[in-house]
């Protein structure tokens, strides 16, 4: 294959057709038969495994490489994740992102018992039910269960186990909520973004588990989106009004100005006669004291 293409047909670049009925069509590239909904009108098809194959092999390698220096924020390592130019604009690849980010901030926080062994059993769940399209075709988002999967996960959920099963599927419907209301026409990269700021929030809220806030986001991808962006109804785009987290609003700052205060910040916050965390310790302290409160 000469060239891939991101947004649409893997290998011409043309809209993609989605049907209501599935077909069965050959991979163009691995040669698999299968039946799908979703194909070129230049008779191209490309199946699940090779849509995003290249990326979801790199996967792995690039949340260790990012964790190892120093990223911690589920959120940082998402956006890092769907910056990668082998990631398609849309497709179930982002339920895999949003489960590896997760995990690996979990991992990172040094959170009990979670090893790189629960990654790999996140994603595998993952791969079991975040299948490209099912979005519009079942009506479930593939970020959802990949989600869920995390949470089932780290609670030990499984057949026969009420409590954790009932509070994975708790956390699962308010996620499904989320994602659709982010359905217009619907972005993987937005599912992604409210999943995961869903997902923190119940795991500080229901386990006690802290994970980095997120920052605010001024999507760069919004020229990438096949079936057209939303503009700036939603609220990562670079010109809605203010940029929102679901909950933690802030006003928006222009590039420049957030890269050096982002700047700053990294260079007060840096470790030296005292480490990064005496610090935050001690502006908390301070913040506090002078009667700020969330």
């Amino acid at each position: 294959m000469s060239e891939t293409y991101t947004e649409s047909c893997r290998l011409c670049g043309r809209p993609l057709e989605y049907a209501e009925s599935g077909r069965e069509l050959a991979c163009s590239i691995c040669g698999v038969v299968q039946r799908a909904n979703v194909f070129c009108p230049e008779g191209h098809y490309v199946c699940e495994a090779c849509h995003g194959g290249e990326f979801l092999t790199r996967l792995p390698d690039l949340v260790s490489a990012m964790v190892a220096a120093g990223e911690s924020s589920p959120f940082r390592l998402a956006e890092r994740l769907m910056d990668d130019p082998d990631l398609p604009m849309l497709g179930c690849e982002h339920a895999h992102v949003a489960a590896a980010s997760l995990m690996a901030s979990l991992r990172a926080a040094g959170v009990a018992g979670v090893t790189e062994a629960h990654e790999r059993e996140a994603l595998e769940r993952t791969a079991c039910q975040a299948v490209s399209a099912y979005c519009g075709l079942t009506g479930v988002c593939g970020v959802v269960p990949a989600l869920g999967a995390c949470y089932s996960v780290l609670v030990g959920g499984q057949c026969g186990r009420g409590p954790q099963t009932r509070a994975s599927m708790e956390l699962v419907s308010r996620l499904a909520a989320v994602t659709a209301a982010e359905a217009e026409p619907g972005c993987c990269k937005a599912y992604v973004r409210a999943g995961l700021l869903e997902t923190v929030r119940t795991l500080e809220r229901e386990l006690g588990v802290v994970l980095p806030p997120p920052d605010p986001v001024a999507c760069t991808h919004v020229t990438r989106h096949p079936h057209g962006c939303r503009g700036a109804a939603c609220d990562w785009h670079p010109e809605h009004t203010t940029t929102t987290t679901k909950g933690h609003t802030m006003a928006s700052t222009a590039p420049g100005a957030q890269a050096r205060y982002d700047d700053f910040f990294g260079l007060a916050y840096a470790d030296g006669a005292l480490s990064a965390k005496e610090k935050i310790l001690i502006a908390l302290g301070a913040s506090l004291a002078s009667g700020c409160s969330p």
